[in-house]
């Protein structure tokens, strides 16, 4: 079984401290993009007694703690399944980029083996398998836009997807998520703004509203770490785009516009630039 695992942005992203169980509060709204990896899934038939998963990307290790690795251990754990499973990874997500990539991989190779097993789940059952796995996770699982609270274990999903354009730029540097939350712990003053106010506009197709409205408390601790993305955001707001912010921990930027020729003349210019580059559109879903 081959399915999609489409990478995210958060629109806007509120970092409001961390808590005991070394999870982090925060809210945010996250829209999956039609950029994604291919995620291949089949059942083991040769009796073996553990998962193997492998990636086209050898800059990406995949060891026993990668995250499809856990989200089979925790599946199997809750629903005692006997089977082993072989999954393929082929990468077009960058990694390090506050794209979602590996949650993105996880959700998917769960959604598949759930199918293989026969087995229908309750919603509530997905978001405690994934967040077992990470924040992110049980998001991923769905692969909807979605208003996410706490540590990522409540979700809120709604159907509009905007017809804007996306464009993504990334620095080759990437960001370690982890290491960008232990900057944010440490900064006294980080970006906080007003969610609703964000998916409102976002509901209303105001992209210059937008521009003004959106916010990401990891943008700063993120260009401390990698100075590259603050240029390349003011120069993406230079070539007129609307709508411009970091997504997620960083350091992929995404940019917004409802012009088609600056959304394609701006990927080959930053491409030739030497910047990792994709012009995507919001992920419709199985309705497109």
């Amino acid at each position: 079984m081959i399915i999609r695992a489409h990478a995210k942005i958060n629109l806007s992203l509120n970092v409001q401290g961390k808590r005991d169980d070394g999870y982090h509060n925060l809210e945010s709204i996250m829209l999956p993009l039609e950029m994604h990896d291919s995620v291949e899934v089949y059942i083991n038939k040769n009796h073996a007694k553990d998962d193997f998963v492998t990636c086209d990307d050898y800059s990406l290790k995949i060891t026993k703690y990668n995250l499809v690795h856990k989200i089979i251990d925790a599946a199997r754990e809750k629903y005692g399944f006997k089977d082993h499973f072989i999954v393929n990874i082929h990468k077009n997500i960058f990694l390090q980029a506050g794209l979602g990539g590996g949650s993105a991989d996880a959700g998917a190779a769960l959604r598949a083996i759930l199918k293989l097993e026969g087995i229908t789940p309750t919603n509530e059952e997905l978001i405690d398998i994934g967040i077992k796995v990470g924040s992110d996770v049980p998001w991923a699982i769905f692969d909807k836009p979605t208003l996410l609270r706490r540590k990522g274990d409540i979700l809120e999903f709604f159907d509009h997807v905007a017809p804007f354009y996306v464009l993504l730029v990334k620095p080759l540097d990437g960001c370690s998520t982890q290491q960008i939350f232990q900057i944010s712990d440490e900064m006294p003053e980080l970006e906080h703004g007003d969610i609703n106010k964000v998916l409102d506009l976002y509901l209303n197709d105001d992209i210059k509203g937008l521009g003004d409205a959106v916010f990401n408390s990891l943008q700063k601790p993120a260009i401390s770490v990698v100075n590259e993305i603050e240029t390349v955001i003011n120069s993406l707001k230079e070539d007129g785009f609307d709508c411009v912010l970091m997504s997620g921990s960083g350091s992929c930027v995404y940019a917004l516009t409802n012009d088609k020729k600056i959304w394609k003349k701006s990927e080959v210019h930053y491409a030739k630039k030497g910047y990792q580059v994709c012009a995507t559109k919001f992920y419709r879903g199985d309705k497109k």
